[in-house]
């Protein structure tokens, strides 16, 4: 008898602000584990661009719980590199789904900020306030 391996995630539900929801990339899903914080995002490459320009992850970004001074540094990517290296679109009219996986947080309802730049311009990936809400624990079996 094969002996299967398993592990619980917490889905979580997450509110975002008026000016959220207008950031690209947009905050997609955020799942929380012992293992790591994954957040996923959706970006769709700017009009502006003929090639729809390129994006990149610095790998000095990292998360925190509001409220603390703990930093919860960027593990790994995926579908995104990390800077300097870049991802070019071919068109305006592409876009890109990736996920950040992070060192795990807390599992519990709570708000973060998501910091690639400490002193951030436009073209930054930070992210304040997201608000958290612990909502169901499903257990994966591998």
């Amino acid at each position: 008898m094969k002996k299967t391996n398993s592990k619980k995630i917490n889905y979580i539900v997450h509110h975002q602000t008026s000016e959220q929801k207008n950031k690209n990339p947009v905050v997609l899903r955020i799942i929380l584990s012992t293992e790591h914080t994954r957040i996923d995002f959706g970006y769709a490459a700017p009009w502006i661009y003929i090639k729809g320009g390129w994006i990149k992850i610095a790998p000095y970004t990292f998360i925190e719980v509001c409220g603390t001074k703990r930093r919860y540094h960027l593990k790994k990517t995926w579908n995104i590199p990390f800077a300097p290296e870049i991802f070019e679109f071919e068109t305006n009219e592409d876009w890109k789904v990736f996920s950040l996986y992070f060192e795990p947080i807390p599992i519990k309802d709570c708000s973060i900020n998501i910091i690639e730049e400490e002193n951030p311009n436009d073209d930054d990936f930070n992210y304040y306030n997201i608000a958290l809400k612990n909502i169901e624990q499903i257990e994966l079996i591998e």
